[in-house]
């Protein structure tokens, strides 16, 4: 009976299906440092979409509204919006046509659009629950803002200077 139930817990994760973003569940954060303090901006709206078949996630979208990121100070929150060209570009995406489900992971590479740069990066999910019709996935990526021909943001006449790496946190609960 214990097998029986293994199995049909794994059958319901490979049909998963369409992919759902539970927002209440889910968060993202971006870290990184400056010359005076190290830094976060939570991203307050963002949207995830797919599908799970198998042993895949297929058409993978993460859709980020750039000016929801949100440090809780003004000007710091406009200096990224600026060095993310957020007038012209509003959303940072993320797309994968296919990633691969091996045990407790997520993985492959996808590609990064941030201010009308696209970047292939690689994905590494940690699967931390999976139970019937949903799914809590975790994980981070490091980049650097020059890769993506960002100008890391500078402050008080460029005595407060931003890193240029940055660290993209994510904890995020899907539904079927």
């Amino acid at each position: 009976m214990k097998y029986l139930l293994i199995l049909a817990a794994l059958t319901g994760f490979f049909s998963f299906g369409q992919i759902n973003l539970n927002a209440e569940k889910s968060s993202m954060i971006i870290a990184g440092t400056s010359s005076l303090h190290d830094w976060k901006m939570s991203v307050e709206d963002f949207d995830v979409s797919g599908s799970i078949v198998d042993n895949e996630v297929q058409n993978l979208k993460v859709a980020v509204v750039a000016k929801s990121m949100k440090s809780g100070k003004s000007i710091m929150d406009g200096k990224a919006y600026d060095a993310v060209k957020a007038d012209d570009y509003p959303t940072i995406l993320f797309s994968a046509k296919t990633l691969s489900i091996k045990g407790e992971k997520v993985i492959g590479k996808g590609t990064l659009e941030i201010g009308g740069e696209s970047r292939a990066i690689d994905l590494d999910a940690k699967i931390l629950k999976n139970m019937g019709s949903e799914m809590q996935l975790t994980g981070s990526v490091s980049l650097k803002m020059t890769d993506f021909n960002i100008s890391p943001p500078t402050a008080m006449f460029g005595t407060l200077k931003t890193g240029d790496e940055i660290t993209i946190n994510y904890d995020i609960s899907i539904t079927n």
